[in-house]
């Protein structure tokens, strides 16, 4: 069924009975659409971890008044970060490494579509323990921001949020652990010459070749499962193709001015200047409450970046007996690649168990409705407007500083956005789609996105700055832009559609402006 929405987005819905709930739906702010099988996923895992029903539209997730679910009586009493090291994180780590453990190859094809449900049933309980905690953690980091705002003026929440940057966290720990990568293979002339030629096959044959190779793979036992970005379930992780991150590790050799360690000096030093900058505006009257707000806002960075984290790991590991099901379809001929499973549903997947039909002609047809997607810019809500003064207060303020959901006024030359990372950076854009694709970028270079996740956080070492079209200061990609001392504007909408790749352009992460300088 194909609904005319605008111009620009012709709705197309997968289930007809969606079609009765446009006029009043919220798209989640992922940054892409999802594939056939990724919708299916998604609709349990939204639907366990916020007990609500989803509507997908062009493969963008859309959801009936979006807001944080219901906290725990719990998460109240205990509080978000002893509920989560205590008792959640492991049971999160029991899940992920229990769907990935078994042997799936040995597994009958119909018994293996047949376990695939409870697959996602067990991911979606991962994913909803990190989501339930999401209001306790973050609200105290929302209500510091806004109290800055109302204070301070205009640069308040970023003047706020920089105070919670340079502490250890998993996004700092991810970089670092591939700056300690680069500086372990550079001690060793041929090991260090064959990562920058990126001739990653053979490794181990050069000297200190095994113990990087040790070490890196500790890392990947770490780090190397996260999905790249929330919806693209459909792409490899670093476990899977590891040449990404040994692709950065390189890079980290190269220009060791922008390596982790010299970014995370950059940020305390930041947040030094903050806290100074905070002391000499704010009035005596507001500083014991302000104190209040920031004591309980600092683990705010913490919790999000291993809560993303374990999120990711979650998606991440559904994979293993997806791609093991791909294996085998493409052995009875149905697909000519494991992964383009994913661009089956799970019912084709359940006929297929029992009846192996050729199915890519379907696949590359559902591959040229995505990469068309992918071209569209989504609203904010289909139906009922999106109208921040009519949510409800805490809804609003998670609306404005996490997702970021202000609209300011652009003009042809001025991108507005959200300041989520002080300072003036002026340099050539990189427009890139996703994380492979930002390989592209080079040192120096302004990463323009639609968003950021944990994975790119080393790229961030490598950026003079970075644009988003979604998310709040409170977002990953502000956060991570922070931690990295970088300039950052998030929540433009329409930067990789406005700003030609390869353009000049001033980011200003104070003011939260764009300016195309030349193409």
């Amino acid at each position: 069924m194909v609904a005319r929405f605008n111009d620009s987005f012709d709705v197309t819905w997968h289930d007809p009975e969606d079609a009765t709930s446009i006029w009043a739906i919220d798209r989640i702010h992922f940054a892409s659409p999802l594939t056939p099988l990724g919708e299916d996923f998604y609709a349990l895992v939204v639907g366990v971890s916020w007990a609500t029903r989803t509507a997908f539209a062009n493969g963008y997730l859309f959801m009936k008044d979006f807001a944080p679910p219901p906290t725990p009586a719990e998460v109240v009493e205990l509080g978000a970060q002893r509920i989560w090291a205590e008792k959640y994180l492991p049971i999160v780590r029991e899940i992920c490494a229990g769907v990935r453990s078994p042997d799936y190859d040995a597994i009958s094809t119909p018994d293996l579509v047949a376990a695939l449900p409870d697959v996602f049933q067990r991911v979606a309980e991962a994913f909803r323990y990190p989501t339930v905690i999401a209001s306790n953690f973050m609200m105290p980091a929302i209500l510091l921001a806004d109290f800055c705002d109302r204070a301070l003026g205009e640069d308040g929440p970023v003047l706020a949020s920089t105070l919670l940057q340079g502490f250890a966290n998993e996004t700092s720990a991810a970089g670092a652990g591939l700056g300690e990568l680069a500086t372990m293979a550079s001690q060793h002339a041929g090991l260090a010459r064959a990562l920058r030629n990126g001739d990653f096959q053979g490794l181990e044959a050069h000297e200190g070749g095994p113990a990087f190779l040790d070490r890196f793979r500790a890392y990947l036992d770490v780090y190397g499962w996260r999905a790249d970005e929330w919806c693209m379930f459909h792409l490899p992780t670093w476990a899977e193709d590891p040449s990404t991150a040994l692709q950065l590790v390189a890079r980290y050799m190269s220009d060791p001015a922008h390596s982790p360690e010299a970014a995370h000096e950059r940020a305390v030093r930041l947040r030094i200047e903050a806290e100074e900058t905070i002391a000499s505006r704010l009035a005596p009257e507001k500083r014991e409450e302000f104190g209040r707000l920031l004591d309980a806002a600092l683990a705010h960075v913490p919790i999000s970046e291993e809560r993303a984290l374990w999120q990711l790991i979650a998606i991440g590991s559904a994979r293993v007996p997806l791609l093991a099901l791909g294996r085998k379809l493409v052995e009875a001929g149905v697909i000519e690649a494991a992964d383009d499973v994913f661009y089956l549903r799970l019912a084709e997947l359940q006929t297929l168990a029992a009846n192996a039909a050729p199915m890519q002609d379907t696949v590359e047809e559902r591959k040229a409705d995505l990469a068309r997607y992918e071209r569209l810019e989504p609203p904010d809500s289909i139906g009922a407007p999106f109208v921040l003064s009519d949510r409800p207060g805490p809804s609003q303020l998670i609306h404005r500083y996490f997702f970021g959901n202000v609209r300011k006024a652009s003009t042809e030359g001025v991108i507005s956005g959200q300041a989520a990372s002080q300072g003036t950076v002026t340099a050539r854009a990189c427009v890139v789609h996703s994380l492979d694709e930002a390989q592209r970028l080079q040192s120096g270079e302004i990463l323009v996105c639609r968003t950021t996740a944990p994975p790119w956080t080393p790229l961030f070492a490598v950026a003079a700055g970075v644009v988003t079209e979604t998310g709040g200061i409170l977002s990953h990609s502000a956060i991570c832009a922070r931690e990295y001392a970088i300039p950052c504007v998030v929540g433009t909408q329409v930067a990789t559609s406005r700003i030609p790749d390869g353009a000049m352009i001033t980011v200003d992460g104070t003011k939260g402006t764009v300016a195309i300088v030349s193409a």
